[in-house]
């Protein structure tokens, strides 16, 4: 089964993002939030090309856009939002970086690392060439942070796709990773065991299945 590397950022978020996208699929609509996101990035990229790669601990490069990627044994596809090609392996054995660069205040969370640790892999397998460094480019800080893809994190990966493989292939409805998180969640509409009509929130149904909590 192909999973997209976003769905991991989304299972990390909360599982029910996955179960609403294969189990039982619903209508996506996009956010203002997620509009002015798109809209920044496009104006981060403009700046991006005028820029050298220091940031990156680099002297020269190549960078690529969007660059698709399809890792048919890790079972994995996506789009990168900047790989940085030094066009030969570095000191550190290494040629292709990827680079995820998101709109946010909070730094480095949770599902954003392991959305670019996915993506480090699936890069890995296209080209064959080893990927132990990534990076997270933080718009609004305008700041880089490399990212060490470590054997822990790429089994942590392994766990989580196997998890939401189990999850589809058995259409087990989990538990929200934090019912904190609910309140202002574009899936909420979708959860019959949330009391949308108080805005306080039930115990989940006796049926409802619970995932490992990794995090």
């Amino acid at each position: 089964m192909m999973f997209r590397v976003s769905d991991i950022k989304q299972f990390v978020f909360c599982p029910r993002y996955v179960y609403f996208t294969y189990v039982q699929p619903v209508p996506r609509v996009p956010t203002p939030t997620m509009e002015h996101a798109r809209v920044l990035h496009d104006e981060h990229n403009a700046r991006e090309k005028r820029r050298g790669f220091a940031a990156y601990g680099l002297v020269e490069g190549q960078r690529l856009y969007h660059v698709p990627v399809y890792a048919e044994k890790l079972g994995l596809c996506g789009k990168i939002d900047l790989v940085i090609d030094a066009g030969a392996p570095t000191a550190d054995g290494q040629r292709y970086y990827p680079v995820e660069c998101k709109d946010t205040v909070s730094g480095v969370r949770n599902n954003f690392k392991y959305q670019l640790v996915a993506y480090a892999m699936a890069l890995e397998e296209v080209t064959g060439t080893p990927v132990q460094k990534a990076f997270l480019y933080i718009i609004p800080k305008k700041r880089a942070h490399a990212v060490a893809i470590t054997e822990g994190l790429r089994t942590h990966i392994r766990r989580m796709l196997t998890m939401m493989r189990t999850m589809v292939e058995r259409e087990i409805f989990p538990e929200p990773r934090s019912r904190a998180r609910c309140f202002s969640c574009e899936m909420r509409r979708y959860c019959n065991d949330l009391d949308d009509a108080s805005g306080a929130f039930e115990e989940s149904p006796a049926q409802a299945k619970r995932l490992v909590d990794w995090f």
